[in-house]
């Protein structure tokens, strides 16, 4: 089984762009975090149901997103798009691009929604349902 590819900011970049003309959502999560596991059914499914992009980023170790992140990304029907963060737990890297002003340590889960002209529109900080995921991703096709 292959597990999620490595990210950086830099790539993350990239792959946000490339699914431009789409709303992309970005999940950052941990196979240890429970609020992360209690929440990714719901997020899975707004995504699906809107059309939305999802991308992934795990906060564990390489050696745990082969095998723990990679086995529950299968079992939540979400292995496209899925990734480890490079630099494992500490998405501090990440915070300078999406939100300037968090604490450096700021706690997961966290979810990103970029417009479909890839301008980012709303950050989700702790647990969510899916009603509130879909709210917010339709929110963020009506951004321009």
């Amino acid at each position: 089984m292959s597990g999620p590819a490595p990210i950086d900011p830099t790539v993350l970049k990239a792959v946000v762009a490339k699914n431009k003309g789409k709303v992309v959502v970005v999940n950052f999560w941990a196979s240890w975090c429970v609020p992360c596991k209690q929440e990714f059914p719901d997020l899975v499914a707004a995504v699906k149901a809107s059309g939305a992009t999802l991308i992934t980023i795990a906060c564990d170790s390489p050696q745990d997103a082969a095998t723990k992140s990679a086995k529950f990304l299968a079992t939540q029907g979400a292995t496209s798009n899925a990734f480890f963060n490079k630099a494992n737990t500490d998405i501090a890297a990440f915070l300078k691009w999406l939100e300037p002003k968090a604490p450096p340590a700021s706690p997961i889960p966290r979810t990103y929604l970029f417009s479909p002209s890839g301008k980012l529109v709303k950050t989700m900080a702790g647990k969510h349902d899916a009603a509130t995921f879909t709210k917010e991703i339709n929110a963020a096709k009506a951004t321009k």
